[in-house]
């Protein structure tokens, strides 16, 4: 053990001492500080080799370059990590489980064998051996979620559950998450879910975490991607447990044995019931205030992160603009809290000379808002940005408590760090990338400018220096965290806010200077019952940033709608971005030449030529202007509104007979698409078979089962039981003829994909369902 951690220490430490367990992950922790804290003296003969290296850097090889950045090579352990996790989710199957344990056993020996080699060749074989830690921890999560997943679609069924969550949405609608699950009418079937969503229209009554309910409900299994490269939202209900989605055929029917479970179960559920109560309170105070119906949501989501029914008018403004931040509880929101919190303790004690002559102030004024923002984390419910914040604000008051000086890449390496162990997962999903992507780059951003900035500012000093300051930072914030975040962005919603930075520049004032005061004011006088009249306060001030919302969104050009983005121009972006951001020399700007790359790869990307709907029901085509064209409009709207979104046409269909070319034509019987010579029929009715549509080499899709020896001109044939099999069907069009790939091609047989059975893991079986 002494030998592994002492060849890990030559990665993550940046200086040579004799070293002990405990010191080393001390370094580990607060790097060079720590070293001077406690005295310890480098080796002479290290620190003259270093300073060679740092002169050869510059002009030197690669063996030099990476010694001069020697202190910055743990800054990519969340790389490596994240890497091993993102090549476990990329794979076409499921891999064996011993894959994983095998790549970092050889990785770790390895090092361990090279530890006296050039310091590089064991920190490389570290990089592996934490990319092979990723992948054992991906795969491992998967298997530890693993729950039976509803095959096929069900009738209206008579269920009994527990309510484990609860979600407000529009006019009076509830959507529940329920487990627990009786099956009276199923019973004997096979394995059956254990996690359900349901959504309930006609709700009624006060329900609340911990309530046994029965109801009728028709469910289906969580629906896999709207296309080839869409989101996916069978694997995020793998993770989740939910094995099934739907919709109840009536309303619940409360029962009177209500289940609060043991252990740390009954801590989840009180939490979950009290967020749910300070969202009802919060609610209700604005709403009696008489603002308008949904500021009260707004100003929930900013405290417990429960949205609820906000308008989606409200919120498509608020993404418009650039202002979906303030909507998601984030570093801002963390950071704000803590700061107020800091400064009211610290100014209050300040305040009795007794105390602050005696007593370490600062040290208790730390703790005390550590303790408030990890209130704020729970009572939000912990999603990943407000996770990642908690972390970064923790270590940086930690730090104030033992005296110590906290590194901003060192924290947010932590904090990346933490998440990706405990929740792989979290790597594909939106918040996750966008949140450490806007961190990452405000604070990179902020050490290379931030020196000069400050002797800008030391020059600089008036009567209107502080407001004059405090708005360039807010521009200046806004454009790093905007540019930083822009590709991720356009990959996750096919959207780009053009007017961001007017809209933080009039907006986070607002929330820093009135709204999230009064939401700590609010939390001041609750155990008085006095603080509905700041929950009001803390509304107009919603009032005022959703204006601002709504007017910057209203500006010519305040949004454009980009098309599908592949995953490759992304991947590589983000490992460009790594490489211009963690470096410190020169060499850190080849990273411009990967994002460069990425851009290109993207404006090259060719989006599929024709779309089949699983069902049969609708077809899209592409028009000579790269339009999408549609075969109904009427049908199919979830996947119909998702295709215009990642074809970059907004929320418009376009009807096929609204084309600029005439290369779709429709009529009773199906449709035909026509291009260079090229033919693909999609008929409702396998009737017109045995005609043209057959020629060899063209395609040809029923809607309807059909027998395979009915098209006997050698075309290719999709009947509907292929379709549903394989969900949406892509086709492009090249040289040498069509090409399909189908959402079950491109997910791939993996464990969160209900069509295929998962391979090549020993839990297989996890998928299991019912006929």
């Amino acid at each position: 053990m002494i030998y592994v951690l002492n060849w890990i220490g030559q990665f993550v430490w940046p200086f040579e001492c004799r070293i002990s367990r405990a010191t080393l992950w001390a370094c580990f922790l607060f790097g060079d500080d720590w070293k001077r804290k406690i005295g310890h003296l480098p080796n002479p003969r290290v620190v003259a080799a270093r300073a060679k290296t740092m002169e050869e850097g510059g002009s030197g090889g690669i063996t030099a370059l990476l010694q001069a950045e020697r202190e910055r090579w743990i800054l990519w352990s969340p790389v490596a990590l994240g890497s091993g996790i993102a090549l476990y989710f990329a794979l076409p199957c499921e891999p064996w489980r011993w894959v994983g344990p095998l790549l970092l056993g050889l990785c770790l020996s390895t090092g361990i064998a090279v530890r006296r080699r050039p310091p590089w060749l064991p920190a490389l074989a570290f990089v592996f051996a934490l990319a092979g830690l990723g992948f054992t921890l991906a795969g491992e999560r998967s298997r530890a979620v693993a729950a039976p997943v509803l095959s096929h679609p069900t009738q209206a069924i008579s269920i009994v559950a527990r309510i484990t969550e609860v979600e407000p949405l529009e006019q009076g609608v509830h959507r529940f998450v329920l487990d627990r699950v009786t099956w009276p009418e199923l019973r004997g079937t096979g394995p059956l879910p254990v996690r359900l969503r349901v959504r309930l229209r006609e709700s009624g009554g006060e329900w609340r975490p911990g309530q046994r309910v029965a109801l009728r409900v028709v469910l289906m299994p969580p629906p896999a991607p709207a296309s080839p490269g869409a989101y996916d939202f069978s694997r995020q209900a793998w993770f989740l447990g939910i094995g099934a989605v739907g919709y109840a055929a009536g309303p619940p029917r409360l029962l009177p044995d209500a289940d609060q479970g043991e252990g740390w179960e009954r801590i989840r559920l009180f939490i979950a019931g009290v967020r749910r109560d300070l969202t009802e309170r919060i609610v209700a105070a604005v709403e009696n205030g008489g603002l308008a119906r949904g500021v009260g949501w707004v100003a929930a989501a900013l405290i417990t992160a429960e949205r609820g029914p906000v308008s989606p008018d409200l919120l498509q403004a608020y993404r418009d603009a650039g202002l979906a931040h303030i909507l998601v509880i984030a570093g801002m929101h963390m950071s704000m809290v803590a700061g107020l919190v800091f400064m009211a303790i610290r100014g209050g004690l300040a305040m009795i000379p007794w105390i602050a002559l005696r007593y370490p102030i600062k040290k208790w004024t730390a703790g005390g808002a550590l303790l408030i923002t990890f209130c704020y984390l729970i009572i939000s419910g912990a999603p990943v940005p407000t996770q990642r914040a908690f972390m970064m604000n923790g270590i940086v008051l930690v730090a104030i408590l033992f005296d110590r000086e906290a590194i901003s890449l060192r924290s947010i390496t932590w904090a990346a760090l933490l998440i990706l162990l405990l929740r792989p997962e979290a790597l594909m999903g939106a918040s996750f990338q966008m949140s450490f992507a806007a961190v990452y780059g405000l604070i990179a951003g902020y050490e290379a400018i931030g020196p000069a900035f400050g002797r800008w500012r030391a020059r600089h000093r008036g009567r209107w220096s502080t407001p004059f300051f405090y708005v360039a930072g807010i521009l200046l914030t806004t454009q790093i965290a905007g540019t930083a975040t822009a590709f991720y962005t356009i990959f996750h919603f096919n959207r780009y806010a053009t007017y961001g930075l007017l809209g933080n520049f009039l907006a986070v004032p607002v929330v820093g200077f009135w709204v999230m005061p009064a939401a700590l004011l609010a939390f001041c006088l609750m155990p008085f019952g006095l603080d509905a009249w700041a929950w009001w306060l803390m509304g107009r001030g919603i009032v005022a940033v959703s204006d601002i919302a709504q007017w910057v969104s209203a500006l010519p050009g305040a949004s454009v709608d980009l098309p599908a983005m592949p995953v490759s121009a992304l991947v590589l972006f983000t490992l460009g971005g790594f490489w211009l951001l963690l470096w410190r020399r020169r060499w850190r700007l080849w990273g411009l030449a990967g994002m460069a790359a990425a851009i290109a790869l993207y404006a090259l990307h060719r989006p599929p030529d024709v779309l089949i709907a699983p069902s049969g029901l609708m077809m899209a085509g592409r028009d000579g202007d790269g339009r999408l064209l549609f075969s109904r409009t009427r049908s199919e709207k979830m996947l119909r509104e998702t295709w215009v979104r990642q074809a970059g046409q907004g929320t418009a269909a376009v009807f096929w007979r609204d084309g600029s070319k005439n290369v779709m034509t429709c009529d009773g019987t199906g449709c035909v698409y026509r291009r260079e010579a090229h033919l693909l029929a999609f008929l409702s009715r396998p009737e017109r078979l045995p005609g043209a549509d057959c020629r060899g080499g063209e395609v040809v899709i029923v809607a309807a089962p059909v027998a395979r020896d009915v098209c006997p001109g050698g075309g290719r044939l999709i009947d509907g039981d292929a379709l549903r099999r394989g969900g949406t069907h892509a086709f492009w069009l090249d040289a040498e003829g069509w090409r399909i790939e189908t959402v079950d091609d491109w997910q791939g047989a993996r464990p969160w994909n209900h069509i295929r059975t998962p391979i090549g893991g020993e839990d297989a079986s996890a998928a299991a369902s019912f006929d």
